[in-house]
């Protein structure tokens, strides 16, 4: 807000209306905070043996307004696709995914879920928020399902931005030429210094066997060796932010190609993401997105500081001259 000082207003009559049209909009400015945007989509679909598709949901190219959290296609017990995705009670974030494909079936069987909250979205050329202080989140991703030997594909991506820090995560199995394994990694980017870390989830030790990085405490088993392995990952980290609404991503998609002697097995993949706050800081998730608050401090911009100090200072020259008259 800007005001101009008019010739015909005195000092008496003129500055307090002034110095309080100043303080006022300073509190406004204080006083907004930006909503949360966030985004749920799910789509699925079985080719037919005759041509065509049954189809669910909607592409990330289609419409918006069209998108949805949950999708299922099913041709037979043997060929279906779906997934959902959306906030437990607890505020974690929950994902369901899974397709199989056999005879009659050909072609891809697909199903993909993603989620996208923006963080904080300020309208105009200033926007102050409360934030906590010294908040901290433990973060913990993990998931458990299983995976057939054959021509599928399954990969998780998920990202989460703090003040000051960057998080990525990916995990995936593809069934191509080679033996069936997993692989991913776990990175973090200061982003203020730009420096970068990334821990691999597997590497290989001098005989060329896969080796698994304890920091992700992966199990993958296939104990009777019918070819189905039983997998689950548990990562977890503690991030530290200033801002009460982070920024966050999840994508996952699975795909199989039906054929009469492979299929993805296990309908419901289950992936979780869970944030724990520090104590006395509050976790909610909805429509909103995921939103840490907690004891909080007023942070204004500097157009905000300026307006409190010009309204303060008008203040108190009113003080001296009602004092010296």
């Amino acid at each position: 807000m800007k005001t101009r000082n008019r010739a015909s207003i005195n000092a008496s009559s003129g500055l307090p209306r002034l110095a309080s049209a100043l303080l006022a909009a300073a509190l406004v400015t204080f006083g907004h905070t930006a909503a949360a945007a966030d985004t749920f989509r799910s789509w699925s679909y079985v080719p037919l043996p005759e041509g065509g598709y049954l189809m669910d949901g909607h592409s990330p190219v289609d419409d918006p307004s069209l998108w949805q959290s949950s999708s299922s296609v099913r041709y037979d017990e043997n060929n279906f696709a779906s997934s959902s995705i959306g906030f437990g009670s607890s505020g974690s974030l929950d994902v369901k995914i899974g397709v199989s494909a056999r005879s009659p079936v050909r072609g891809i069987v697909h199903s993909d879920v993603s989620y996208r909250d923006d963080g904080f979205v300020c309208g105009g050329d200033a926007c102050g928020t409360a934030v906590p202080l010294a908040t901290s989140l433990d973060v913990r991703l993990r998931q458990d399902g299983s995976f057939t030997e054959g021509s599928a594909n399954f990969r998780v991506f998920y990202s989460l931005w703090s003040t000051t820090t960057f998080y990525q995560f990916h995990f995936a199995v593809e069934q191509g030429e080679g033996p069936l394994r997993p692989y991913g990694w776990f990175s973090t980017e200061n982003l203020v210094t730009g420096k970068m870390t990334v821990e691999d989830m597997t590497s290989r030790d001098a005989s060329g066997n896969t080796v698994f990085n304890p920091l992700f405490n992966l199990v993958w088993d296939d104990a009777n060796h019918d070819g189905i392995y039983n997998f689950a990952y548990d990562l977890s980290f503690t991030t530290y932010t200033q801002g009460v609404d982070l920024k966050e991503e999840l994508s996952m998609s699975a795909y199989v190609y039906g054929s009469p002697d492979t299929q993805f097995v296990d309908s419901l993949n289950s992936f979780h993401s869970t944030w724990t706050p520090q104590a006395g800081v509050t976790l909610t998730g909805g429509v909103g997105g995921r939103i840490a608050a907690g004891p909080t401090l007023p942070v204004p911009e500097p157009s905000s500081w300026a307006m409190l100090l010009a309204g303060l200072g008008l203040t108190g020259l009113i003080a001296r001259r009602r004092c010296a008259g």
